[in-house]
């Protein structure tokens, strides 16, 4: 396989590969906590006021936009006409880590080829969305 051309992208090829995590991190902060306060002192324990705490926290600023490039992303193509295949080979090689692009192609059978235009075209609208491409 040859070298990419794009200095870009190595980086956003991890971003796609840290989707999973940041999703999970950002579902983690915006947790409400459930549980009752229990304290001898009234108002003890912290600040009552966990809704807007939540609301409030947020990934840092870069893993943000990360995050959005990519569920931008992932959005377009779930309404797109091979969505669900392209969806399918990025799960299988970026989110899982199962397979390489090749055995991907093999396991939703299309062409290596196909895989590798699927895989080209949605690291280019990851890279659009973060603002990489013009």
């Amino acid at each position: 396989m040859s070298s990419s051309r794009y200095i870009w992208w190595g980086y956003v090829q991890r971003m796609v590969q840290k989707y999973p995590e940041r999703a999970a991190a950002l579902g983690d902060l915006h947790a409400v906590a459930m549980t009752a306060r229990y304290s001898a002192e009234p108002g003890g324990g912290g600040p009552g006021r966990s809704t807007e705490t939540v609301a409030t926290r947020e990934l840092p600023a870069t893993e943000q936009r990360e995050y959005d490039a990519v569920r931008r992303t992932v959005e377009q193509y779930t309404y797109s006409q091979d969505g669900k295949m392209v969806l399918a080979l990025v799960r299988m090689v970026y989110w899982d880590r199962t397979h390489r692009l090749y055995a991907a192609a093999r396991e939703l059978h299309i062409s290596e080829r196909t895989a590798q235009r699927w895989n080209r075209t949605f690291i280019y609208c990851v890279a659009a969305y973060y603002g990489l491409m013009p």
